[in-house]
């Protein structure tokens, strides 16, 4: 075999390994904002759940179907700020603030009236930066790469540690997963990437795995962004409640 196939094999691995943290990442990322997006806007949005058995198609369907989940949640909260303007809103809260600064005192009484606040500031944000929809696209287009029918464990696994201590009972109760070569691994990479008629099956795949991988980073930066300015936003919050 040449080592220009090796070569290639080792680029298509290596993809295969960097696009399996990249989704443990994505998992990672979106349970981060869907909890600040939990917490400011008030919803019971659940986390995604990732296992290394989880079919990548599944897991792209529930983020999207998350994301436009939340898209509806924002855009009500907006439209309801169209109605009532965030300065109405806020005028609004500070006259409630003073009538309850004589029994509630003016600590609490700000920290209720900024968390009013908070809400449709964030709905705002949220609508007027357009990042739910261009997460829901993103994965959409992400959705039309032929690797969707694979299983995570199908691009690499994490090695397993014995727990010490573990009796032997223990360790029967979970059965061993079943061991998958090198060589099993890139054929159903290959067949899932479609190189059956390519003359260099092996480049090809590599070539379009990495194309994905790619493809990903984008998505991870969004959210990054997001969730850095979403705490920023609730850290200052937070800041002026406690002053």
């Amino acid at each position: 075999m040449s080592s220009q196939s090796e070569k290639d094999k080792e680029r298509l691995m290596q993809a295969a390994k960097v696009f399996f943290f990249h989704i443990q990442d994505l998992a990672s990322f979106i349970n981060k904002f869907v909890e600040l997006f939990n917490l400011t806007m008030k919803t019971q949005i659940l986390p995604m759940d990732l296992k290394e058995d989880s079919c990548i198609k599944d897991f792209f369907e529930q983020m999207i179907k998350n994301f436009k989940e939340m898209q509806v949640m924002a855009d009500a909260k907006h439209k309801q700020m169209q109605k009532e303007p965030l300065c109405s809103k806020v005028v609004t809260t500070l006259t409630s603030a003073v009538e309850k600064c004589a029994t509630m005192g003016p600590q609490n009484t700000a920290k209720d009236m900024l968390k009013n606040i908070q809400n449709p500031a964030v709905a705002s944000v949220m609508n007027s930066s357009h990042i739910l929809g261009s997460l829901e696209s993103s994965l959409s287009l992400l959705m039309q790469f032929p690797i969707m029918g694979l299983r995570l464990s199908d691009f690499h696994r994490e090695e397993t540690k014995e727990q010490p201590g573990a009796t032997t009972s223990e360790k029967s109760v979970s059965p061993e997963r079943p061991k998958i070569t090198p060589e099993d691994a890139l054929k159903k990479l290959q067949d899932a990437l479609r190189t059956e008629n390519a003359n260099k099956p092996v480049e090809v795949a590599a070539d379009e795995l990495e194309q994905f991988v790619k493809a990903m980073e984008p998505t991870l930066q969004v959210l990054q962004k997001a969730i850095k300015a979403m705490e920023g936003d609730i850290s200052a919050f937070k800041e002026a409640g406690a002053k």
